[in-house]
């Protein structure tokens, strides 16, 4: 069995970084902590959005090591741990559970293609070595392979998954899996990993969401989930279209707005924002020009401030 049921936000949390692109700590746990404060369900460390490809084994399980100091029980923290190969996703996982992670998600191995049972080994291999079962980090468009609908369903069967992450964005693909786990009496949690498909996912049986954009307007997508979960789905699609036009705003600001040129929009708007020091990203992560600093100043700094604003002053109304 997992150790938490994971459900609600759960946070891809980004990683702040000093100049030389290693961890900012007092940076990063100020950000987490912030995130608890607003209310989301869950830290996810190393992920896309953490940049895990640019740390090194040491640095991964110091993000971890801090996200469960920040935490300190208040919420899971989970760790990805995925690599090329199996033995480097496992020492990771075991570093990961060492560091204080509460759930562990792997990505497929991603450079060299892979078949069916050389996947499903793969996340026996980790499940066995952390003694409890994973997630799935479902993201095919940067793995050369990916685990199908019937591994995902086989391998949970056999207590080696316990949930996937998906961020395939590919809602047929979802749809279809939650129908046949349904079907098939299956207990597979699904989080949704695109930023644009909180509310549909939601909608069609996903029990939480890992949006990027909780790293700037968490309050926001947790007011989201909880209309979600109160099956006001109006108000959700309401919430959700006010999450398009910050992240329409956030593209246009960007001369290329490739997924990876989103994280250093990310980190400048957290640190216009006071919440984290610095903007720095790993290299080769292109920089903001001047243009591209004003426009985000402009357009994206502020709009963050009115969702932000606007979900605190429901949560006091709420609360009082």
């Amino acid at each position: 069995m997992p150790r938490h049921v994971l459900h609600g936000i759960i946070a891809p949390t980004v990683l702040p970084m000093n100049a030389a692109g290693s961890l900012a700590r007092s940076s990063l746990e100020r950000h987490l902590s912030a995130l608890i404060d607003a209310g989301v369900h869950g830290l996810w460390i190393n992920g896309t959005t953490g940049e895990f490809h640019a740390l090194d084994d040491d640095e991964r399980a110091l993000a971890v090591s801090v996200a469960a100091k920040a935490a300190g029980g208040r919420v899971p923290v989970v760790a990805h741990v995925g690599d090329a190969a199996t033995a480097r996703t496992v020492r990771h996982a075991l570093a990961a559970v060492d560091a204080g992670a509460d759930e562990i998600a792997v990505i497929a191995p991603y450079f060299a293609a892979y078949g069916r049972e050389e996947l499903r080994d793969h996340y026996r291999a980790v499940a066995r070595a952390v003694g409890f079962p994973v997630l799935a980090y479902h993201m095919p468009q940067l793995t050369r392979s990916a685990l199908t609908a019937d591994c995902v369903l086989d391998l949970t069967r056999e207590g080696v998954l316990c949930g996937i992450k998906d961020s395939a964005g590919d809602m047929t693909w979802l749809r279809s899996l939650l129908r046949r786990a349904a079907r098939q009496d299956v207990d597979l949690r699904c989080l949704a990993g695109g930023s644009s498909l909180t509310d549909v996912s939601l909608y069609a049986g996903a029990v939480g969401a890992t949006s990027a954009l909780a790293n700037v307007a968490p309050r926001h997508l947790v007011t989201l989930y909880e209309a979600a979960r109160a099956g006001d789905w109006a108000r959700a699609r309401g919430l959700q279209e006010q999450l398009e036009d910050l992240l329409a705003a956030m593209r246009a600001a960007r001369r290329e707005p490739t997924l990876a040129a989103l994280v250093s929009t990310f980190k400048f708007v957290l640190a216009a924002l006071g919440r984290i020091d610095d903007a720095h990203a790993a290299d080769p992560l292109a920089r903001l020009d001047a243009e591209e600093r004003r426009t985000l100043a402009e357009t994206v700094v502020p709009r963050v401030r009115e969702l932000e604003a606007a979900a605190h002053a429901k949560e006091r109304g709420h609360d009082s």
